[in-house]
């Protein structure tokens, strides 16, 4: 079996990620996303199925949230209905901005900038 190509992206969430469940009974999370660089101007939404997706919607839940910014590795990419659907491979969050880290200390919320998962 061949291993699909894969694009590695960088791109911030339009809204909460959620969990979802395959036909097939797999679980993991949908993901509604813009990407940074543009490539993608309609945004992109990408399913990431299997182990690792739980585990990452689990941790990161609260974190998951419009604006945050995941470091992808998406393939399968393809238009449905009008939309840009995509696989997810690996995902984890990217290094959060200055004004996220300002903001959430004057809120009283220390933030660890090396959250990689």
């Amino acid at each position: 079996m061949t291993t699909p190509t894969s694009l590695k992206v960088t791109a911030f969430l339009r809204m909460r990620a959620s969990g979802c469940a395959a036909p097939d009974g797999r679980r993991g999370m949908v993901l509604a996303l813009r990407d940074t660089g543009g490539l993608f101007p309609n945004g992109i939404t990408a399913q990431w199925l299997g182990p690792e997706a739980v585990d990452f919607l689990d941790h990161h839940q609260a974190e998951l949230v419009p604006g945050r910014c995941l470091e992808l590795e998406v393939y399968h990419l393809r238009p449905v209905n009008a939309e840009l659907r995509a696989r997810v491979k690996s995902c984890q969050l990217a290094p959060l901005p200055p004004s996220w880290i300002k903001h959430a200390e004057k809120a009283g919320h220390p933030i660890t900038t090396t959250e990689h998962h």
